[in-house]
C-alpha cells in the first residue's frame, strides 16, 4: 500500500487532506482514483489507513478507516554535519542516511569544500534535500521525517546548535588513535552529533574548533575513505553499537 507522510494538522477528526507533491504524485504518477486506500504517517508515531473520497487537482481528500501506532526510529538521536560535496554526490549520500535512520542532517560549508554555495543557490538546495529526505523517509518506512537544516552551516554553527549532545565526534584522517570502539560511556546515549568533511578533510582550525566544543576526534581505520563514503560508514557504526542495527 502507498505510503504518504502529512502534517498533523491536515488531520482533521476522521478527514484526512494531501496536497503538494503528494497530490500531483497521486494523481499523475499512481493514477489513484476515489476508493482508493493509501497510509498516512503523521511523523508523531501515528499511521493511518485513509480511503480517499475526493481526487482533483490542487487537493486530495481521504477517510480514516483505522488508526495505529507506528514507531519505526532508532533510540539514538542522530545529528549530522556533512560537508557539502562535489556535483550531486551529497544527494545520495542523504538518501542513504534517511535509510540508516539520521534525525537531521546539516549541510556544511568547510574550509576545503570544493563546492561553494551562494545563498540564493543554498535555499534552492535545501528545499530539494529536504524533499529528497522526505521521499527517503517515505520509501523506508520512517515513522518520523528526519530533518534536512533549512541553511547551510558552519562548523562554528553546528558545534554551537550541538553543544549539548551526549556524545560528540568529529571523524578526521590525521587522527590515528582512537577509535569508535574506545569510546566509553555508562549508560546508553540517546543522542549523537558528528561531524563528517569534505573531499579534502577538515582544516585544523575546524578541528580545533571542533573540540573546543567538546567533539572528540575519531579514526575510521587505516586507510582513507572518500567523503561520500564516511557518512554511510559512520551511521551504520553509531547504529550499531548505540541504535537498533
Amino acid at each position: 500500500m502507498h505510503r504518504f507522510f502529512v502534517k498533523p494538522e491536515n488531520i482533521s477528526g476522521d478527514e484526512v487532506v494531501l496536497s503538494g507533491s503528494d497530490e500531483n504524485h497521486i494523481r499523475t504518477v499512481l493514477r489513484l482514483q476515489e476508493g482508493s486506500r493509501v497510509q498516512v504517517v503523521d511523523g508523531l508515531g501515528n499511521r493511518y489507513r485513509v480511503q480517499l473520497t475526493s481526487v482533483k487537482p490542487g487537493e486530495i481528500r481521504g477517510r480514516v478507516e483505522s488508526k495505529e501506532d507506528f514507531q519505526t526510529e532508532s533510540p539514538l538521536a542522530i545529528q549530522m554535519g556533512m560537508a557539502l560535496l562535489k556535483g550531486n554526490k551529497f544527494d545520495p549520500v542523504l538518501r542513504k542516511s534517511v535509510e540508516l535512520g539520521v534525525g537531521r542532517v546539516s549541510p556544511l560549508q568547510t574550509k576545503r569544500s570544493i563546492v561553494r554555495v551562494s545563498e540564493i543557490e543554498a535555499e534552492k538546495k535545501t528545499a530539494r534535500w529536504q524533499k529528497i529526505a522526505r521521499e527517503a523517509a517515505r520509501q523506508s518506512g520512517r515513522s518520523h521525517l528526519p530533518e534536512v537544516s533549512p541553511t547551510i552551516q558552519t562548523v562554528v554553527e553546528f558545534c554551537q546548535e550541538n553543544r549539548t549532545a551526549e556524545i560528540k565526534l568529529v571523524f578526521w584522517e590525521e587522527e590515528d588513535a582512537c577509535r569508535l570502539r574506545d569510546v566509553s560511556l555508562t549508560n546508553p546515549p540517546r543522542t549523537i552529533a558528528f561531524l563528517s568533511g569534505p573531499e579534502g578533510g577538515f582544516s585544523l582550525e575546524e578541528i580545533e574548533t571542533a573540540w573546543q566544543y567538546g567533539f572528540q576526534s575519531i579514526t575510521l581505520g587505516p586507510r582513507i575513505l572518500r567523503a561520500e563514503t564516511a557518512p554511510i560508514v559512520i551511521l551504520s557504526l553509531v547504529q550499531n553499537r548505540w541504535g537498533d542495527m
